[in-house]
């Protein structure tokens, strides 16, 4: 046996002796990377056989295979899928882009993926846009150099850049969390638009006039914008109803929606009830009530969206939309694995729906004698300049 080095811990792997059934390595193992030749040499096969063992198992004997999975990890060798997806025009990753991870409303949507498609043989890559075209379109340029079997994107606006790189990868692509009569291939989702006139329809039939919808960043976030467009749809047709339109530059957390309740009541404290963009600024806003003595539903009513557990854990419970995003990404997951199968769909876009799950947040009729208690003011000296406010007075049709 040929002696260690010992100023050295670099070694090559020449000397290999055949002991048993398979050769081993004497001396300690290289710090490069282990490539499929190497495994081939220590188990005494060439390099096709070791990748129809990796690969294709039922292509070899389970002797054979035995013999090759001992050399693997002997060697602690991991298969070069870049350089195999090449070789085969086709890797197993599954690229999926969604706008952050920043809150919990992705969680149950990642869950369904995970449900099926490791199970069939796949891996997911996943990546944040942060809600920026030119950041979605950075990561699809990204992930295609990978090979990917396929793409999942969340959102149906792309910029054509995107758009022009998808076509010419030829991958199955599904759009999810949103609707589109034309979509780049396969859509799973919803419509915006339609959640907020069935919310804005919810809160007249209960009595509310002085409504305000709130969000954040809305001028990345184009399905919080559809929103916002079918709720002004549904009030514009209510005489004496006002809208207000609260939009601040924050990230969306539980403190940004006490931050954002604060501004709208100092701003327009006759505001009878708002419809948040998502269900942690809706918690957050109902905290900052509790604080300043508003009782909800009585003097302030809230509205979320996404239902996450949140919304029911609090007291006052929140009045919330479910999205179904955890069937939601199963969905999307089965007719994604069906479009590489070459199976045709028999519809397409899939329209998963919604429901307002009404709770304690919201009053079931509200009351024109009801006198709501004064709002406190608050310390505003930490307010961003940069708020966008937008008031718009409805008119009967």
């Amino acid at each position: 046996m040929a002696k260690k080095n010992p100023s050295s811990h670099m070694t090559n792997i020449d000397n290999i002796s055949n002991i048993g059934n398979i050769n081993t390595i004497t001396k300690t193992q290289t710090q490069r990377r282990m490539t499929i030749a190497d495994v081939a040499q220590l188990a005494d096969v060439g390099t096709m056989t070791v990748s129809r063992a990796l690969n294709h198992p039922e292509m070899v004997s389970d002797a054979l295979r035995q013999r090759i999975l001992e050399a693997v990890e002997t060697l602690g060798y991991i298969p070069n899928r870049v350089a195999g997806g090449l070789a085969s025009g086709s890797g197993n990753a599954i690229c999926v882009i969604v706008p952050t991870l920043n809150h919990p409303v992705y969680v149950p949507f990642l869950e369904g993926l995970y449900d099926i498609l490791p199970a069939a043989g796949y891996q997911i890559l996943l990546g944040t846009s942060e809600y920026l075209l030119e950041g979605e379109e950075h990561l699809v340029e990204t992930f295609l150099g990978w090979q990917p079997i396929g793409m999942i994107l969340a959102g149906v606006d792309h910029s054509p850049r995107t758009r022009a790189m998808l076509a010419q990868a030829n991958v199955p692509v599904v759009e999810i969390m949103d609707l589109t009569a034309q979509p780049i291939d396969i859509n799973v989702g919803f419509s915006h638009e339609a959640v907020g006139q069935a919310v804005g329809q919810f809160l007249l039939e209960r009595g509310y006039q002085q409504i305000a919808y709130v969000g954040n960043r809305l001028e990345r976030d184009t399905r919080g914008m559809r929103r916002l467009n079918g709720f002004s749809a549904a009030l514009e047709g209510a005489a004496a109803c006002k809208l207000v339109v609260l939009n601040r530059d924050l990230s969306s957390s539980i403190q940004a929606g006490g931050v954002l309740l604060g501004e709208l009541l100092e701003t327009y404290p006759q505001t009878e009830v708002a419809f948040f963009v998502n269900d942690d600024l809706a918690a957050g806003a109902l905290f900052e009530c509790q604080r300043r003595g508003i009782r909800v539903p009585h003097d302030f009513a809230i509205v979320g969206f996404n239902d996450q557990e949140i919304a029911a854990q609090v007291n006052p419970s929140l009045t919330s939309v479910s999205t179904q995003r955890l069937q939601m990404g199963q969905r999307a997951a089965e007719l994604l694995l069906a479009r590489l199968r070459g199976e045709t769909l028999l519809a397409n876009p899939i329209d998963t729906g919604f429901q307002i799950v009404e709770r304690q947040s919201t009053c079931q009729q509200r009351s024109r004698d009801q006198k709501p208690k004064p709002r406190r003011a608050k310390n505003l000296n930490t307010v961003n300049p940069n708020t966008v406010l937008k008031e718009q007075q409805t008119h009967e049709t």
